[in-house]
């Protein structure tokens, strides 16, 4: 008697009911180990059974993960012995008789250890003494868990920021995933105004788009001028969706912009005079239209050379896609930095050239750029 009293309570130890645990007669199924984490090939199995029978048992046991309000799926078969006591199915121990609702899926869970955005229900059934036909039948034990997978941080929006405040009317939204499959997936984009007292999630569930693009291979988009035009002081939210082969695997954080005004495109003077680098101080503002014009009279050596570096407002290097090197010669030296073709940079924003030559010397030219396109 006491013995078996100690069964009972050791069970109900090992098993916190409710939920992820299932019993039938002798014989519990506990996925508590699986709760709250995504399943992968590796853990595919991770859950334990309590047999209080006092003999080995043959049993088949099935498993099902299926999506709610979708077709996909993903069920298995093994059969084992259970042991009295605890019976535990390490990673290569069971052989599941694996079958997919597609092979894209199957691709997706055996290639890559991912399973689809969504929430589903994993649910092991185990049907103990199944071959015994000289028994009445036993019914089966099943336990299930529920998850929602999610990669939300595995999709991160670059630009425009957060907030950020845009001149342009067809700006390029650009992105990055940190899958290691990322070549193999397409992409959705989407953008909805954000309406008074919404946020961008809001504004991104519940409103129709105003652009809404599809299989895209690439991490970026100028906004097209076949779309919506987007109007100015509106606030737009935007975030971008990842597919492998048509199944959602998750989408970024939505971000929001606001298109304002550009006052400086009446200020600008099309025709710039070049700079002097010997004469620069930074003490005026310098705008760069596509192009940046300098100047350098030398008078101290027959040949010299300057060697160029390009920060960001953030002080971040830029590195130079065309020649980091202008070579001169005894006299008036004349250059142009083709910024609009081979060296495209942000709209409005600041940066810093830092020239240095072969003797030492070295001159900083602060400048604004200004995209020619957004001012014709």
């Amino acid at each position: 008697m006491k013995k078996g009293l100690c069964c009972i309570v050791l069970s109900l130890l090992l098993f916190p009911y409710p939920g992820n645990v299932s019993a039938q007669g002798n014989v519990f199924v506990n996925m508590g180990i699986l709760d709250g984490i995504d399943i992968t090939p590796d853990n595919l199995c991770s859950f334990q059974i309590l047999s209080q029978l006092n003999r080995n048992t043959p049993a088949l046991v099935e498993g099902s993960i299926r999506y709610r309000h979708s077709d996909l799926r993903i069920t298995y078969q093994f059969t084992c012995t259970l042991h009295p006591g605890m019976n535990t199915f390490p990673s290569g121990m069971v052989h599941p008789r694996m079958q997919y609702s597609s092979t894209a899926l199957r691709e997706l869970f055996e290639q890559y250890q991912k399973l689809p955005q969504g929430i589903y229900e994993y649910c092991v059934t185990v049907k103990y003494d199944y071959q015994a036909a000289e028994r009445e039948p036993v019914t089966p034990v099943e336990a299930c868990i529920y998850h929602n997978s999610e990669d939300i941080f595995l999709i991160n929006l670059i630009d425009p920021e957060d907030k950020a405040e845009i001149y342009e009317y067809h700006p390029t939204l650009s992105w990055t995933v940190n899958y290691p499959f990322s070549a193999a997936l397409q992409y959705r984009l989407r953008i909805a105004a954000v309406k008074k007292g919404q946020d961008a999630a809001a504004a991104i569930t519940r409103n129709n788009p105003v652009f809404d693009e599809k299989n895209l291979a690439q991490m970026s988009l100028i906004y097209p001028v076949y779309a919506k035009p987007l109007e100015k002081f509106q606030p737009y939210a935007w975030t971008v969706d990842a597919y492998y082969k048509g199944i959602l695997l998750g989408g970024a954080e939505p971000w929001v912009f606001t298109i304002i005004e550009d006052s400086l495109l009446k200020r600008v003077v099309h025709h710039q005079s070049y700079v002097d680098i010997k004469k620069e101080t930074g003490g005026h503002n310098l705008y760069a239209e596509g192009v940046l014009k300098l100047k350098y009279y030398l008078d101290d050596l027959r040949t010299d050379s300057l060697s160029l570096q390009l920060f960001d407002k953030k002080q971040k290097l830029i590195r130079l896609k065309e020649t980091a090197v202008l070579h001169a010669v005894y006299g008036d030296n004349r250059f142009v930095l083709d910024f609009e073709h081979h060296q495209p940079l942000k709209h409005r924003q600041f940066y810093t050239l830092v020239l240095r030559s072969q003797t030492g010397r070295v001159y900083r030219i602060l400048f604004r750029y200004i995209n020619s396109e957004l001012i014709r």
